[in-house]
């Protein structure tokens, strides 16, 4: 085997697997709203790297190694993908997390006449959920209950006086009640 082709081919690996162990820790820094410091970091890194290969490359020292070109390619990649990262990362947003087992219609007229939030399981939630910054969640009455207990107040539950039951279609909901209330309207009456 020719040693520029093993070589050719290593180094693409190489750039190909960097890129998606990157793609994976962008992943991991979204789900914890961590999105925009992830690419920020991204930048610190990538950025001075993609320009000295780059000068190197177009400098009139001889012909670059292979592996300076792969570097700068990597570093180019991955200074692209953190840029389209900044633009889309929304880490101020709240997110909403269905645990009731059914899909739920909201009407609010923030989100437009209908938002679908599908259930990630067929059953409730019978576990609390973790804690995650600007994460709510909508469970159960009686997942709603315990969350009380342990003094969480990122859960609510679903108002069941103004909701419409619409069967396999999911449930079309007009308001979300904070677990705290809801648990001391029940203890209320």
């Amino acid at each position: 085997m020719d040693a520029d082709l093993f070589w050719g081919i290593a180094f693409t690996v190489a750039v190909v697997g960097a890129c998606g162990v990157w793609f994976f820790c962008c992943g991991r820094a979204d789900k914890n709203r961590q999105l925009r410091a992830f690419a920020k970091r991204t930048f610190l890194y990538a950025g001075p790297g993609f320009l000295l290969g780059l000068v190197y490359v177009t400098s009139d020292l001889g012909p670059a190694p292979m592996g300076l070109i792969a570097f700068t390619a990597c570093c180019g990649c991955l200074l692209y993908a953190a840029g389209w990262a900044v633009i889309t990362a929304d880490d101020r947003s709240l997110v909403l997390v269905n645990l009731t087992g059914r899909a739920i219609l909201l009407t609010s007229p923030e989100l437009g006449p209908f938002y679908t939030l599908p259930a990630p399981q067929e059953e409730p939630a019978t576990e609390l959920p973790p804690v995650l910054p600007r994460t709510h969640y909508i469970v159960s009455p009686e997942l709603g209950h315990l969350c009380t207990t342990a003094g969480r107040t990122d859960v609510f539950t679903v108002d069941v006086i103004t909701a419409t039951d619409y069967g396999d279609a999911g449930l079309l909901v007009r308001h979300l009640v904070p677990a705290v209330a809801s648990a001391l309207l029940a203890e209320g009456s």
